[in-house]
C-alpha cells in the first residue's frame, strides 16, 4: 500500500486548520498594527500639545507673530527631555492666524495665544512608523511561533484520535477467512464507531452470501453429479452392450436429462438477491402479478388458480420473496393434474400462506434435496417457516411469517381449506 502523506486526511485537516489560524493570526496582526499606530500617533499629539502649554506658561514672556524666531523653544531643556522618551521627530513651531492643518505624514498640535495667534508644534511620523514596524514585528514572530505550537498540538492530537482507523485498516488487512471477523474499536469517537460497525456489518454481510455461495455450489455438484454419472454410465454400457436397444438407451437418457433440468432449474429459480433493502410487500397483490404472467401456462393445462380475499403485508426483501413465491407457483402450475385448481390460501390472523395443488404424473421439485435445502435456506432471509404435506393426492405447502421477530411453525392436515 502506497501512502502519500499529503493525501491522507489528517495533513489535509491540518492544512485547513493551518489556513483558518493563518487567516485568524492576519486579521488581528492588521488590525493591532493600524491600533498600535493610532495610538502612538495620539501620544505623539499629546506630547506636542504638553510642550505648547509648558512653553506657554513657563518660556514665552513676549507676544508671538508669524514673523517671530522660535528657535529658543527648541534648547529648552524641559522639552529636550521630554522629547527624548516620545514618537516626536522633526519637531517645528509655527505661529500661524489659523490652527496648522495636519496631512497624512505630520502629526500636529495648536494652542491659540493671547495675541489671538496660534502657536502649532508638528511632528513627522519617522519614529511613530519605525516604533510600528518594530513592534508588528515581534508581534508577528510570537504569531509564527504561536502558530507552529497549534499546528504540532493539532498533528499529534488527529494522530491519537486517528489511532483507531489505522487499527480498522490493519485488523482489515489481517483477517483471514477462517478466523472469526471482529472489528470492535474502543476509545473512538462515535463516527469512527459508527464507520466500524457499519464496515463490520457489510464484511459479514458478504462473508455470508461468500459462504452460501460455496454451500450452493457444494450441494449443486454433490447432487448433479449424480445424473451426469448415471447418463455417461448408460452411454458406456450402450457401447459395450448390443443387447441394450437404442430406444431402451434413449429413453434412459431422456430420464437423466429430465432429472438433470430439474436439479438445475432448482438452483436458478432459488438463489438468494444479495444487498436488498427489505420493503414492504403485500401478499395477495403479489399472487395478482404472478398469474398474469403465469396466465399462458395457466391456459395451456387448462387450470384455474383461486385466489384468496383476504391478505397482509410483510417487511422483506422484495425482489427475493418474488422471487421465491413465483419459484412455488409456477412448479404447483407446471406440476398440478389438468383441468383442476390451483388454490392460494392466506390467513392475515396467523399470517400463513398456503399453494394447493392437486398431484399430477410428474415428479414434484421438492423430490430433490437440493430444492428443499435452499428452500430452507432462502426461508430464514425472508422470515418464514415452512411445512410441506402431501399424500396421493394433494400437494401442500405453507409458509408462515414471522410476527414481533418470533417464527411459529405450524402443520396442518391434508384437509384443511382456507
Amino acid at each position: 500500500m502506497n501512502f502519500k502523506w499529503s493525501h491522507s486526511l489528517k495533513f489535509k485537516i491540518t492544512l485547513i486548520f493551518s489556513i483558518g489560524i493563518a487567516i485568524a493570526f492576519s486579521v488581528n496582526w492588521v488590525i493591532a498594527i493600524k491600533t498600535i499606530h493610532t495610538e502612538k500617533t495620539e501620544d505623539a499629539e499629546k506630547i506636542l500639545q504638553h510642550l505648547l502649554i509648558e512653553s506657554i506658561d513657563e518660556y514665552i514672556t513676549s507676544p508671538l507673530s508669524p514673523s517671530s524666531n522660535m528657535s529658543f523653544l527648541y534648547t529648552i531643556p524641559h522639552n529636550k527631555m521630554i522629547l527624548s522618551d516620545s514618537e516626536v521627530s522633526g519637531l517645528n513651531f509655527i505661529v500661524s492666524v489659523n490652527p496648522y492643518r495636519t496631512h497624512e505624514k505630520q502629526i500636529a498640535a495648536s494652542i491659540k495665544l493671547s495675541s489671538g495667534y496660534y502657536l502649532n508644534a508638528t511632528s513627522n511620523h519617522l519614529k511613530v512608523d519605525k516604533s510600528t514596524r518594530k513592534y508588528g514585528e515581534k508581534l508577528l514572530l510570537r504569531y509564527i511561533i504561536s502558530l507552529v505550537i497549534i499546528l504540532i498540538i493539532v498533528i499529534f492530537i488527529l494522530d491519537f484520535y486517528m489511532k483507531p482507523l489505522v487499527l480498522l485498516a490493519l485488523k482489515t488487512r489481517e483477517w483471514k477467512r477462517e478466523n472469526p471477523f471482529d472489528l470492535t474499536i474502543n476509545d473512538a469517537s462515535s463516527e469512527i464507531k459508527e464507520v466500524s460497525a457499519a464496515f463490520a456489518t457489510l464484511v459479514r454481510r458478504i462473508e455470508g452470501y461468500r459462504l452460501k455461495e460455496t454451500e450452493l455450489f457444494k450441494e449443486a455438484a454433490h447432487e448433479l453429479k449424480t445424473p451426469l454419472a448415471l447418463m455417461q454410465s448408460r452411454l458406456d454400457v450402450y457401447q459395450s452392450n448390443n443387447d441394450y436397444s437404442k430406444d431402451k438407451f434413449m429413453d434412459d437418457l431422456g430420464h437423466d436429462i429430465e432429472r438433470l433440468t430439474s436439479e438445475l432449474k432448482n438452483v436458478l429459480f432459488l438463489e438468494s438477491s444479495d444487498f436488498e433493502e427489505a420493503s414492504t410487500v403485500d401478499i395477495v397483490n403479489t399472487f395478482q402479478m404472478l398469474k398474469t404472467k403465469m396466465e399462458i401456462l395457466i391456459q395451456r393445462k387448462q387450470l384455474r388458480l383461486q385466489l384468496p380475499k383476504d391478505s397482509f403485508s410483510v417487511k422483506v426483501p422484495k425482489k427475493l420473496l418474488l422471487k421465491v413465491l413465483s419459484a412455488l407457483l409456477e412448479n404447483a402450475i407446471t406440476y398440478a393434474q389438468e383441468n383442476t385448481t390451483v388454490e392460494i390460501g392466506c390467513d392475515p390472523i396467523s399470517r400463513t400462506v398456503v399453494i394447493i395443488n392437486t398431484i399430477g404424473a410428474e415428479k414434484y421439485l421438492f423430490s430433490s434435496k437440493i430444492g428443499e435445502k435452499m428452500l430452507k435456506r432462502l426461508s430464514h432471509e425472508l422470515g418464514f417457516g415452512y411445512t410441506i404435506q402431501s399424500n396421493k393426492q394433494y400437494f401442500q405447502i405453507y409458509l408462515i411469517f414471522k410476527t414481533d421477530n418470533r417464527l411459529g411453525i405450524s402443520t396442518f392436515p391434508i384437509t384443511e381449506r382456507f
